[in-house]
This record gives structure tokens, sequence and C-alpha cells, in this order.
């Protein structure tokens, strides 16, 4: 059985959300995967599930890790 956390947006500060999501990529028994509108980005298409990463302190940034890696690179991403 794997564990699920479903976060609600208005619900959670960008300070929680920074941390969780560092804690959980640092966490080897953890994944974090974010939906996302592709077309925030520049790309095309609408929302799209990837991993995360990793984080970047100095820029406060996160990695996404596009699944379709055929079509899209991983981008970095400001949280």
């Amino acid at each position: 059985k794997i564990p699920l956390r479903n976060v609600a947006p208005a619900r959670l500060t960008l300070s929680q959300m920074r941390f969780d999501l560092q804690s959980a990529l640092v966490d080897p028994d953890s994944r974090v995967l974010v939906n996302y509108d592709r077309k925030a980005l520049g790309q095309l298409g609408g929302g799209h599930f990837s991993p995360l990463g990793a984080y970047h302190a100095p820029t406060d940034s996160f990695l996404i890790m596009d699944v379709a890696k055929y079509k899209y690179p991983p981008v970095w991403v400001w949280a």
C-alpha cells in the first residue's frame, strides 16, 4: 500500500509547500508528483503530471522531470 497525500492549495502556504517538497525530495522512500499547466511554461498542451527531481535553494526553484522527455527536457520552475 502506498500512502498518498493530496494537498488543497487554498490551505497551504508557500513556506509549508516548500518545506514539505524539500523534505520529500531528500527522503529515499518518497516520490513527488505534480500536476501543472504546460502552458504556464510556454509548452503545448494543458494539465500534465510529472515527478519533481530536485530543489535548488539559491534560486528557490524545483526541477520538473517531464515524463515526455522526447518532447520536453527537464525544466526548473520557481516556487
